[in-house]
């Protein structure tokens, strides 16, 4: 459990929350994603009950969130910005807007998923880029296969940049079917709903887990094509050594606008992924995904 005395306990429980969905790779990947609670405060200026929402703010992992890493927001401002949105041509200009509806001092920047989180209405949402989601998401037939996977229980949102129009989509999707626990949001990822932190936790883990056993039950036995001659990963001491030489250059090129560190793999996946025959192909796809 998070043990920070002075952290209101919604936040709290936030944390705890995010700390155990960001520690399993399956869940989202590694800074991707963020996660929100509603819950009263006092007002100290008024003494007045107010409604807040802390979200995971910009950048970050939820591995490691902090109470730092938590934006405060009045959900009453943040709901406000619905009567002035320049709609879609002018997204950018929300993300300033955020900042208005701030709650008090310190605490991260609201990204520009804040949307999301904030006109959902529900206390508790994740927002989460797990393997098995992503892959209902990118796709062909994304829409199919998840009322295949879900039925109604996790509705379709088709592509949309992440902004606040994707927010005001995911709250109507989320209003028009009560029976929802959550939406695949094409080209993007997962996002889940509760009205509890445990609820929300159950049903991001229930469309993640569910997701991955239909596309096992569904996969080919080399969803990569099979495997490609000349491409069967070299023994160890000669693949270290091909890309210790390889390494200066790499980096040299993707240094070109600022410096770079990188990183050597050579898991096991990894290595099967590069010897088969679809991988130029996929791998030129991420370089173009929305």
């Amino acid at each position: 459990m998070t043990d920070q005395p002075h952290i209101h306990p919604v936040a709290a429980q936030l944390l705890d929350r995010s700390h155990r969905l960001g520690a399993d790779p399956r869940n989202t990947n590694y800074a991707g994603g963020n996660t929100s609670a509603k819950g009263a405060a006092t007002d100290p200026v008024t003494g007045d009950e107010v409604e807040l929402m802390w979200v995971k703010g910009s950048g970050g992992d939820l591995g490691t969130l902090t109470a730092g890493g938590l934006a405060a927001l009045r959900v009453d401002r943040l709901r406000a910005l619905t009567g002035v949105y320049p709609g879609v041509a002018r997204e950018d200009e929300m993300v300033a807007a955020f900042d208005y509806c701030l709650h008090g001092k310190g605490g991260a920047a609201p990204s520009i998923d804040t949307a999301m989180h904030g006109l959902v209405d529900a206390p508790h949402v994740d927002h989460l880029h797990p393997d098995s989601g992503i892959a209902l998401a990118c796709a062909a037939d994304g829409e199919k296969l998840t009322a295949e996977c879900f039925g109604d229980t996790v509705v379709w949102v088709p592509w949309r940049r992440p902004g606040f129009q994707l927010g005001l989509d995911i709250a109507a999707v989320k209003e028009a079917h009560p029976r929802a626990i959550g939406c695949v949001l094409g080209g993007h990822g997962i996002t889940a709903w509760g009205a509890s932190s445990e609820e929300c936790e159950r049903n991001s883990l229930h469309i993640i887990r569910t997701a991955e056993t239909f596309l096992a039950e569904r996969g080919t036995p080399e969803p990569f094509g099979p495997v490609q001659q000349g491409y069967e990963p070299l023994p160890e001491d000669e693949r270290r050594a091909r890309a210790a030489a390889l390494a200066p250059l790499i980096r040299g090129l993707a240094s070109t606008d600022r410096p770079q560190v990188g990183h050597y793999t050579a898991t096991e996946p990894v290595l099967d992924f590069l010897s088969r025959a679809e991988h130029p192909r996929l791998a030129a796809l991420g370089t173009s995904c929305p």
